[in-house]
């Protein structure tokens, strides 16, 4: 199973200008969570008894490692659409990836708990999974999208540099089928 590839972003924007918009945009989002999540560290999480709460300092803390490490690889991405390195793509793809993955889960499991306990405050619960869900999705896409660019890089010339596929059939031309000793 492999990443569908497109050829344009919402059928109309090229993949070179469409990368570099994800790169800029995810750049803003993972600034803004990480300037969230540094608040919430930094008010000190308070239990229901008045004193700190060491698992939520540990949760929002983890959030800002995270929404650290999303930045800088958000900020590569940028640089490796501005500077047509495709390689630089990558990492971007493999951290949007895990962390859309787990994202998802979270709205799952979020579905299943505001389902279990309807009340009054659920509504906000409900909201707050609804946009998680979204969130996913359009990660999704966007990893499809920088994906494609990654390939679309990958096959087209570059100052000059070609790149190519390795060939990995033993039976291609040129090459031997002698064992290594």
């Amino acid at each position: 199973m492999s990443v569908p590839i497109v050829k344009k972003c919402c059928f109309c924007v090229n993949l070179h200008t469409a990368a570099l918009l994800i790169g800029i945009l995810y750049s803003i989002w993972t600034l803004a969570e990480l300037i969230g999540s540094c608040v919430l560290v930094t008010m000190l999480p308070l239990g229901t008894d008045g004193k700190v709460s060491t698992h939520k300092r540990v949760l929002y803390i983890t959030a800002v490692v995270v929404c650290c490490v999303h930045l800088l690889f958000s900020v590569l991405l940028v640089v490796a659409v501005l500077k047509k390195l495709p390689v630089l793509t990558l990492p971007w793809t493999i951290v949007t990836g895990i962390i859309s993955a787990l994202v998802f889960v979270m709205a799952l499991m979020g579905i299943s708990l505001v389902l279990q306990d309807w009340n009054d405050m659920s509504v906000v619960s409900a909201t707050f999974v609804v946009i998680h869900l979204i969130r996913a999705c359009i990660s999704a896409y966007c990893i499809v999208v920088v994906h494609s660019y990654h390939k679309d890089m990958m096959n087209k010339e570059i100052e000059g540099k070609i790149y190519n596929k390795v060939n990995t059939d033993e039976n291609a031309q040129g090459t031997t089928n002698t064992p290594n000793v």
